[in-house]
């Protein structure tokens, strides 16, 4: 009896971890789509318009003020390697082109590329500050990552990799394997370095150090919370809930102490992390994996159900005989894909109503989507423009 009752005490256990590890997972991908459609393409446009301002306007006070801007090019930071002039008229353009089209979404890599050079020069070369490490990381982040969908990039991505010009498709191939491959490792290595400027704040650190971490920035946070959350940020544990407390404690402290109004750029840092996780090196992407191997019931039971129950028939044609066929599976668990060289279908025997002007085109062709645009079993509606 004893043995009865433990092992139904242990079935409840089980069952109650299981319940909490799936309304956790779930709360997760909710809150990861939630950000992904709505907030984060905003979020990231604001980032993108904050960072395109500091320089494009650094860049025209420069060019407004050329004299001044060859002063500083020959006495504050010459280039040992460049005349003044040149070192001037190069920052200009790196910063007001850059600036632009950073602003635009428009070949973002290839204008962050220059203007992270240039940063990462007046760091190391004249004068340190803290903003100057957040323009390095976030400018490095869109080196790799690219714009967001709110951006020209996006727009022209879809054309430019079907187009016909020489080495555009393979561009567009490498930048997707980039954000892909790369992104996750640099989103981890910018966790690493956050945490380890929120631990070493208060900490008597070399020059080295202190000259790559923002450490005048994060000594304005409360000791004690910046030491437990660059320790849980360290590690990667639970990375997209502190993060989202940290946005928060600063939010509310900026209306209490005013010196916190400074931390806008840990805010832009913060909402990555909220987006993309831990990166690929964390505790939360391991605990991840081992869920998924030893618990995958737990996690992906609806998800397999799902699968075996759903059949995938594609048709190919949309004539008559496909439209029809189509139409005959809507009430069925079948999820559909509909495959025609064209995006209509065409009524063939009154094209000749049409050819002596007795009907519109539009009378015997209809538009394919429109068929089925209420049809929740219909997976899509494939051109041939997109499936050749």
């Amino acid at each position: 009896m004893n043995s009865l009752n433990l092992t139904s005490q242990r079935s409840k256990t089980n069952q109650l971890i299981a319940t909490l590890i799936r309304w956790s997972h779930r709360s997760v991908d909710f809150s990861i789509r939630t950000t992904g459609k709505l907030l984060w393409p905003k979020i990231e446009l604001a980032i993108r318009l904050w960072l395109a301002q500091a320089f494009f306007v650094s860049g025209v006070l420069k060019l407004t003020h050329w004299q001044t801007a060859l002063d500083l090019a020959t006495n504050e930071y010459p280039v040992s390697w460049l005349n003044p002039v040149t070192a001037a008229i190069t920052g200009i353009i790196i910063e007001v082109v850059g600036g632009a089209l950073l602003a635009a979404g428009l070949m973002t890599r290839y204008a962050a590329l220059p203007m992270l050079i240039l940063t990462t020069v007046a760091q190391v070369a004249y004068l340190p500050v803290d903003n100057q490490l957040f323009w390095i990381a976030l400018l490095a982040w869109y080196v790799i990552e690219g714009a967001g969908p709110l951006s020209m990039d996006h727009l022209l991505r879809r054309g430019l990799s079907d187009s016909a010009l020489p080495l555009v498709s393979s561009i567009v191939r490498i930048s997707c394997w980039t954000r892909n491959h790369i992104g996750p490792y640099l989103v981890a290595v910018m966790r690493v370095w956050l945490a380890s400027a929120m631990l070493l704040t208060h900490s008597v650190v070399s020059p080295v150090i202190s000259l790559w971490l923002p450490l005048t920035t994060t000594a304005n946070m409360p000791a004690h919370f910046a030491t437990i959350v660059g320790a849980l940020l360290l590690l990667g544990l639970a990375t997209r809930y502190i993060s989202l407390v940290m946005v928060a404690v600063l939010f509310f402290g900026s209306m209490i102490d005013p010196r916190t109004t400074d931390s806008v750029y840990l805010l832009m840092i913060a909402a990555i992390l909220i987006h993309f996780g831990g990166g690929a090196i964390s505790v939360d992407r391991l605990l991840t994996a081992l869920i998924r191997k030893f618990i995958p019931h737990w996690l992906e039971k609806q998800q397999v159900q799902v699968n075996e129950a759903t059949a995938r028939v594609v048709i190919v044609g949309a004539g008559f005989g496909g439209i029809s066929c189509a139409k005959s599976l809507l009430n069925t668990a079948a999820s559909i894909t509909l495959i025609d060289r064209a995006n209509y279908h065409l009524f063939q025997p009154l094209l000749y109503q049409v050819a002596t002007a007795g009907l519109s085109p539009s009378d015997i062709a209809t538009p394919i989507r429109a068929q089925f645009r209420d049809a929740k079993k219909f997976a899509r509606v494939v051109g041939y423009g997109e499936w050749r």
